[in-house]
């Protein structure tokens, strides 16, 4: 099974193009070695799910270039060992939160690397087997991306306040039922505890009006996934602690999928002194690729460089202003 069974990766070209768009022409680039192996270069994919980027990267670029391959689910470890294995020399896998980042890129050998890439989307995979995920498929609610973590969408649901709940939904939900959505699961679970997907949805259902249905279990879903795997909290550092890895003139490419991530990413690239922000609007996947890839028709590219400049024309600009 290729890649793009298990996930279709989205905005593919674009985003490895910003993310090799310098490094291989050898601009800014600082070479970073780990004894063994020699490498020049280093990138890293945060979210490997079904390896897409990676191998993209990979194909891209020579021997003296690897990738640090990241991902919280073991099912996408297991499954890009396998079909990148013809890659296996030039990739480190791990199994950890890309909150983790900077540790994972120091553990790996390496004090600085040469892009960033993420993909901030659900996997294939993860809607079509894993549990709790998709409101369409009637499965335990569990939604944990790392299933050795403790809390899952059932704790949630069934041990969270009514108040805590409605915060959930209306936060990271932007739902416009929150509180009375809230208000309903810990009515209904007083008899009996919510355990699989479809008895949430049940639940939702008699207060959402028909027509917004679809749309508003989709914002359930994803306030709770949030909730479980610290979604927003993981994003923030992972992007700030990005940008102090990266070297001077490398890059950091973001693809989200709902409003909450995009500002996220959108005003970190914007405050930081450090970075010149190469997408002044998110760039948008083509209508051919909505088409054959329906789940890329919300996704959101931005991309930026770390500079070095940027800091100092800031500073020029300061003296100026002192003088």
């Amino acid at each position: 099974m290729e890649p793009d069974h298990y996930h279709e990766p989205v905005l593919l070209n674009e985003t490895t193009g910003f993310l090799l768009e310098k490094a291989n022409q050898d601009i800014a680039i600082k070479s970073n070695y780990i004894s063994s192996k020699g490498f020049k270069r280093v990138f890293v994919d945060c979210t490997l799910g079904g390896g897409g980027y990676t191998r993209k990267i990979l194909e891209l670029t020579g021997n003296d270039t690897a990738v640090i391959a990241i991902d919280r689910d073991k099912f996408a470890i297991e499954y890009s060992r396998q079909v990148l294995s013809k890659y296996s020399s030039r990739i480190i896998f791990l199994q950890r939160n890309f909150s983790e980042i900077s540790s994972i890129v120091h553990d790996a050998g390496f004090e600085k690397i040469d892009g960033i890439t993420m993909d901030l989307g659900l996997s294939t995979y993860q809607l079509n087997h894993e549990e709790g995920f998709s409101y369409q498929r009637n499965t335990e609610l569990d939604m944990r991306a790392d299933k050795t973590q403790k809390l899952n969408a059932k704790d949630v649901l069934n041990t969270y306040s009514e108040r805590e709940l409605e915060e959930i939904f209306r936060k990271f939900g932007e739902l416009k039922y929150s509180r009375h959505i809230a208000k309903e699961i810990v009515n209904s679970r007083k008899s009996r505890k919510l355990e699989t997907t479809f008895d949430l949805v049940e639940i939702a259902s008699q207060k959402i009006p028909p027509r917004y249905l679809n749309s508003d279990l989709a914002k359930i879903f994803q306030a709770v996934r949030i909730e479980v795997n610290n979604e927003l909290k993981n994003l923030e550092k992972v992007l700030n602690d990005s940008i102090e890895l990266l070297n001077d003139g490398s890059r950091i490419a973001a693809v989200s999928y709902h409003s909450l991530e995009d500002r996220i990413v959108k005003n970190i690239y914007r405050s930081s002194k450090k970075l010149k922000v190469l997408t002044k609007k998110p760039v948008l996947p083509g209508a051919e690729e909505v088409e054959k890839n329906v789940r890329s028709r919300s996704a959101k590219l931005r991309a930026a460089e770390k500079s070095s400049e940027i800091i100092l024309s800031k500073n020029k600009y300061k003296d100026k202003i002192l003088r």
